[in-house]
Formats: C-alpha cells, sequence, structure tokens
C-alpha cells in the first residue's frame, strides 16, 4: 500500500478521476497538508443526493428479493453533470415503481403494528368473556394488563387487590388484577404506570385476537401479490435498473473521489492510498496531466494508519468474515485468513466426524447459498461456503471413523453390542476406508473401541492444541516485528512466545521415536510429575532431564513475563511500583500460568466433541434397537417404524444442535485461544473507488 498524493490543474480533474476509477485501486482520502481549505461543495451535496437514490434502488431489488448486478455503459465528459443525467434517469424508475412501493411499504407498516397488537393479545387469547363485561361488573373493579415484576410488587402490597399472573419471562408479566368496587384500582394502576389492556369495542380478547390474525392473514396475502406484481416489473425491466445501478454506484465513486479533494484558483489536489502493485500504471496514466507523488507507510501509530487490502483467492474470501468477526487486521498485521483456511475446517471436522452428518449439512449449505444469492445476501453466502468447507472436511473424517447417520450403517449390531457374532452393517464391505484400514487408525480414535483409544486421543489433541498455539505465538512476534514496536516484542510477544513453547516441545518430543509417541509423551508427562513432587520413579535418561529443563524453562517465562508487565504498568499506566509488581504478578505470572494450562486443555474439547457425537447416535441407535425387539439384522432394525422414527430423530438432534455447536466451539477455540495471541484486528478496510460500469471518454 503506498499514499499518493496528485496534483493537476482544475480542467484535468474529470480525466484523473475516470483514470483512478478504471484502476480500481485507489482509496481516497482528506488531504494531510492541503492546498487550500476550498472544497468542491457541489461534489458533497451531489454524493448525498446519488447515495440516496442508490438506497432507493437497493430497497427496489430487496423488496422483489431479486439480486442485480450492475452493468452498462457510462459516456463522461464531466462528473458533476453526469450525476445530475444519472439521477434524473433513475427518477423515471422511481416514478414508475412509486405507488407499488408506497403500497408494499403501508402494507409493511399495518402488518408490523397488527403485529404488536398479537404479541400484547397473546397471554390473553384465550379469554373468551368481552371486556365490557369484565371490567363493568357491578362489585368488582377489574383489569387485564401486563406488568413488570415491580409494578407486581407493588399491588401484592395492597389488601384490598387480588391478582393472578402468568410469567411471561424474567420481568414480564400477564396478569388479571381484581378489587372491590370503589378501592380506586383505575387510579392506582395509573400511579404505577400500569394500562389496562383494551380491545376495540371492548370485545373479548379471544375474539379481537381472532380478528387481528384474520386480518394479517389477509394482508399477507395482499403483500405476497404486490411483490410478485413487483418481482414481474423488476424482471422486464432488469436490463434498465442494472445499468442505472452500475451508473449511480460509478458516480457515486467518482464524486467521492471529488468531494474528498482540495482546490485552488488553478489546481486540483486528490490524495488517497493506491496498491502498491498498480503504482506503476497509475504513474503511467497520469504522466502527462498531473504531478504524482507517493511514499509507504513507514511503521506503526504514525499520524494515519494506512487501510488494509488482503489479497485473496476468491473461494477462500468467505472465511476473512468469520476473521471480521473479530476485527479487520491492521496494515502491519499478517492476515489470519490463511491460517483459518487450514485450521477453521480441520477443527469443525475432527468435531464433527459421520459422513452421513456432514453431507446434511453440505447439502443444506448450498441450498443455504442459492437462498442468500436469490435474496441478494452476502452474508449468507458467505456463511454458506464456510459450512461447506467445514462439511468437506467432516465427512473426510466421517469417512476414517467409519460413521454413517452413527453405527448401524457400516458397524450395524457387531458395532453396537459390541460383540463379533452379529452381523455388521449393509455398508460394511462397499465403504471407501476398508476394516484393514480402520483397525490401523482405531487406535488414535476415542470411538474406535481400543482400550488406549480416548488416552491416545486426548494426546493427540492436545499435540494439536500445542501446535496451533505455538505457530499462534510465533505470528505474534512476528507482527510485532511488522509493528517495528520494540518494546511490544520485547516485554509483551516474547514472553508469550516463550511460554507456548513449552507444551509444542512436552507433545512434539514423542516424534522422534514415532511408534512409540504415545509412550514418549507419557513419559516426559511423568517426568514433570517427579521433578515436581518427587514421586514415582524418573523417566528415563534424556527425558528426565529434558522435564527438568522445561518445568525450569516455563518458570523463567513466567517470571520474565511478570516483569514485562511490571514495566509496561509503571510506564503506560503510572502505576507504583507496589501495584505494578501486584498487579504484574496477578496478570503476567499467575493469568499467564492459568491462561497456559487452560488453552492447552481447552484443545480437549475436539475430542469431547468427536466422542459426544458418537455416542448421542450410538444411544439413539440402541434404543431403536430396544424399540424393534431386539432384532438379529440391522436390515430388521431399520424396518421397524418406531426405531427409524428414533434413529432420525437422534439424527435430527445431531445435526441441528451439535452441528451450531461444533461451529460455535471452533470459533471460540480460534477467537480466544489462538488469536488473542497474535491478533488485535484493529484496521480498517480498504475499500477503492471503481468503475462498476464501461466508461467512455
Amino acid at each position: 500500500m503506498v499514499r499518493v498524493e496528485i496534483l493537476a490543474r482544475k480542467d484535468n480533474a474529470n480525466d484523473i478521476v475516470t483514470k483512478l476509477l478504471k484502476i480500481g485501486a485507489f482509496e481516497a482520502e482528506e488531504p494531510r497538508t492541503p492546498i487550500s481549505q476550498e472544497k468542491i461543495e457541489e461534489a458533497r451535496r451531489k454524493l448525498g443526493e446519488v447515495n440516496e437514490n442508490i438506497n432507493k434502488i437497493k430497497i427496489i431489488m430487496e423488496l422483489g428479493g431479486i439480486e442485480i448486478e450492475p452493468r452498462g455503459k457510462l459516456k463522461v465528459s464531466d462528473w458533476l453533470t453526469v450525476s445530475d443525467e444519472v439521477n434524473k434517469d433513475f427518477s423515471k424508475i422511481e416514478e414508475k415503481y412509486k405507488d407499488l412501493l408506497e403500497e408494499i411499504g403501508k402494507l409493511k407498516a399495518e402488518l408490523e403494528s397488527l403485529n404488536l397488537q398479537v404479541l400484547e393479545l397473546e397471554p390473553f387469547k384465550d379469554i373468551g368473556v368481552s371486556l365490557e363485561l369484565l371490567y363493568y361488573t357491578e362489585h368488582f373493579e377489574v383489569a387485564l394488563a401486563m406488568i413488570n415484576n415491580a409494578q407486581k410488587n407493588e399491588i401484592e402490597k395492597n389488601p384490598n387487590v387480588a391478582i393472578a399472573c402468568n410469567q411471561l419471562d424474567e420481568n414480564k408479566n400477564a396478569c388479571i388484577i381484581a378489587s372491590p368496587k370503589g378501592t380506586g384500582l383505575d387510579i392506582k394502576l395509573k400511579e404505577l404506570g400500569i394500562r389496562k389492556l383494551e380491545t376495540p369495542d371492548l370485545i373479548s380478547p379471544q375474539e379481537a385476537y381472532a380478528n387481528i390474525q384474520e386480518k394479517i392473514n389477509y394482508l399477507q396475502s395482499l403483500l405476497g401479490e404486490r411483490r410478485k406484481e413487483l418481482i414481474s416489473k423488476i424482471e422486464q425491466d432488469r436490463g434498465w435498473i442494472a445499468e442505472t445501478y452500475g451508473r449511480l454506484l460509478t458516480v457515486r465513486d467518482a464524486i467521492t473521489i471529488l468531494s474528498k479533494s482540495r482546490v485552488s484558483e488553478f489546481y486540483i489536489q486528490i490524495e488517497g492510498y493506491l496498491r502498491e502493485k498498480k503504482l506503476k500504471r497509475l504513474l503511467e496514466e497520469l504522466d502527462k496531466v498531473a504531478f504524482v507523488v507517493y511514499e509507504y507507510p513507514k511503521r506503526y501509530a504514525e499520524q494515519e494508519e494506512p487501510p488494509t487490502y488482503v489479497n485473496l483467492p476468491k473461494s477462500i474470501r468467505p472465511l476473512e468474515s468469520v476473521v471480521e468477526l473479530y476485527g479487520v487486521p491492521s496494515y502491519w498485521e499478517i492476515s489470519p485468513t490463511i491460517f483459518l483456511i487450514i485450521t477453521f475446517p480441520l477443527l469443525f471436522g475432527l468435531m464433527f466426524p459421520d459422513f452421513g452428518n456432514a453431507l446434511v449439512i453440505f447439502l443444506f449449505s448450498i441450498w443455504f447459498y442459492n437462498y442468500g444469492k436469490k435474496k441478494g445476501s452476502n452474508n449468507i453466502r458467505q456463511l454458506s461456503l464456510v459450512l461447506i468447507y467445514g462439511s468437506i472436511i467432516a465427512m473426510i473424517t466421517g469417512l476414517l471413523a467409519r460413521e454413517f447417520f452413527g453405527p448401524l450403517a457400516v458397524g450395524g449390531l457387531r458395532e453396537l453390542l459390541d460383540n463379533p457374532s452379529y452381523p455388521p452393517g449393509p455398508l460394511y464391505s462397499i465403504w471407501p476406508v476398508p476394516e484393514s484400514v480402520y483397525q490401523q487408525i482405531k487406535y488414535i480414535l476415542p470411538t474406535g473401541g481400543a482400550e488406549q483409544g480416548i488416552v491416545n486421543s486426548i494426546i493427540l489433541s492436545l499435540l494439536l492444541g500445542s501446535v496451533l498455539l505455538f505457530v499462534s505465538s510465533v505470528l505474534g512476534v512476528v507482527n510485532a516485528i511488522k509493528k517495528k514496536d520494540s518494546e511490544y516484542l520485547i516485554l509483551d510477544r516474547l514472553p508469550i512466545l516463550l511460554i507456548y513453547t513449552v507444551p509444542f516441545i512436552v507433545f512434539t518430543y514423542g516424534l522422534t521415536d514415532l511408534p512409540n509417541y504415545i509412550g514418549q509423551v507419557e513419559s516426559l508427562l511423568g517426568g514433570f510429575g517427579y521433578f515436581l513432587f518427587h514421586t514415582g520413579t524418573p523417566a528415563p535418561g534424556s527425558t528426565q532431564t529434558l522435564a527438568d529443563i522445561l518445568v525450569i524453562w516455563v518458570e523463567l517465562a513466567l517470571i520474565y513475563n511478570w516483569a514485562g508487565k511490571v514495566v509496561i504498568l509503571r510506564r503506560h499506566e503510572k502505576m507504583s511500583a507496589v501495584g505494578a509488581i501486584v498487579f504484574g504478578f496477578i496478570e503476567g505470572g499467575f493469568e499467564a500460568g492459568i491462561l497456559l494450562l487452560s488453552n492447552t486443555i481447552s484443545f480437549i474439547r475436539v475430542l469431547v466433541f468427536a466422542v459426544a457425537h458418537y455416542y448421542i447416535l450410538y444411544a439413539f441407535s440402541y434404543m431403536g434397537y430396544l424399540a424393534a425387539g431386539y432384532p438379529s439384522t440391522v436390515i430388521g432394525l431399520l424396518t421397524n417404524p418406531i426405531a427409524i422414527i428414533i434413529i432420525i430423530i437422534g439424527n435430527l438432534l445431531a445435526i441441528a444442535l451439535e452441528g451450531l455447536i461444533v461451529f460455535i466451539q471452533d470459533m471460540r477455540l480460534h477467537f480466544y485461544e489462538m488469536f488473542s495471541k497474535f491478533y488485535e484486528g484493529r484496521g480498517r478496510k480498504f475499500e477503492p473507488q471503481v468503475a462498476y460500469i464501461e466508461i467512455l471518454s
């Protein structure tokens, strides 16, 4: 990214703006050192009109449920004049659709009003007595009302008032309130700010509720008809709308550049950020019409932070939306999206290893993507693609685990009852991963039936976590170097790297003897226990020595982190020496030590969710087996209607609830365990002004 300043004669302004739009990699900024305080006020005024018209055309597309891509051509000699012409073109569209849009708007507003009335009547909809009869009895004063807990407590203090309530949520109650005639119930309610429920002509809530529902159904039908009419018109005018939309977007970006420029009597000054790879083209394009100077951002925390442009392949851009939930990368930061494209689907697949369930999520994601495309929602499409990536990996892990909607389809009753005399499932012999391969890897699967399966899976989960935490800490150091903030590097990022190097060494130590990986790691962990508590027997030779070194390493790294926090608190928080030492120990020593354990152990959730998924489906499969009357074959089980219903319910729960929970936990591992080690996300996104359509000179 480079910051570019363009100085040219005012009569070349339109040509320069056109060239910048065609380059499509320039984001206009207010000049740092303006040649004057004079702006092009007409451009600033017209920008508001253009933005308003863009919003209106988006509303037309949104109400019609149609996304239209901008296209067309635009001949330009003067951008301000063209903006008037394009606005006039849009006014013709607006006039054509005005009546229909107004009618749709009124219908939607009326529906919203009726829906609010329905919500108010919902708790009382079973009361068939008219309010006129209820409110004007001879001996009692009665009221139906929605009240909060404080109002309810005040009413209950009055011995002359009886109240019966149905609690709707923590602080909302639907109540019937009554007191003897002449005790001033209405006055008390007004004092407490309670409004009595009223219906048209004081009819019963039941009748009023039914009437409103009837109106809602009618208006929804009418709204559907009007939307069909709108969609039909939009389809007829698709080309006209696409061209007008493209012109509006292009004019908006052109005028944005002009509105941020400065002018003097003879010159115009345009300034902004440009992608570095487009600099040569810009210099060539403006060689004869403008004077151009540029500079590269030198370091973090200058007067202005540059925008961030992350050049990603189109196929993985959806994962950028997950990153942006945390924040946009700063200019000096490594974007975690490349990191995420590997780790996010991998963790999702490891926590959700079932080919059948993953296939359902995959198919749902494709449908959801098309739905988002139809509705013009970029967020839906991006979320769908993230789910597609995760479900693909989950299908692969499901193949390896030989799971298809639970254990029955492949393992059959042999797996369900853990008895080799029973037959396997119908897919057993045709499953892509043969039994021989499964027997080789089952010792690292928590559901493989091996005695050491759980222990091995725990250690492998911790291996994965330690590697990811170490890589995250390394990225934190790299970002600090890019940031060119030596204090941040030495006092904050480097001690974190030293701390998280220890679990990385522990769980990669077993790779020195791969066939005995689990034994090597267990031996090293045992050496920790011997060094700290002097119980049991020491680990063999060099393994115990390494354990001793790593324990001391952790202690020294935590002391280093503590000292770094003390210095930061003294320098930047102006804290007293005693306060800095105490709070530095809490944050840099005690809390960092706890986080070292919790962040690493947190990756056991990868195992936990895989186990939970398997045994939920196992339990429902077993219930189906019992409901079917202990059949001797899987076919006998699957032909029992009750058993089928039970198994379907189990799989629906696994797909809907576990799929959602796994997705959330996957994000949690990234946001809290990994991103916190290297990613701040305080930047701003690069949003260049571009030509959405072909510009003719």
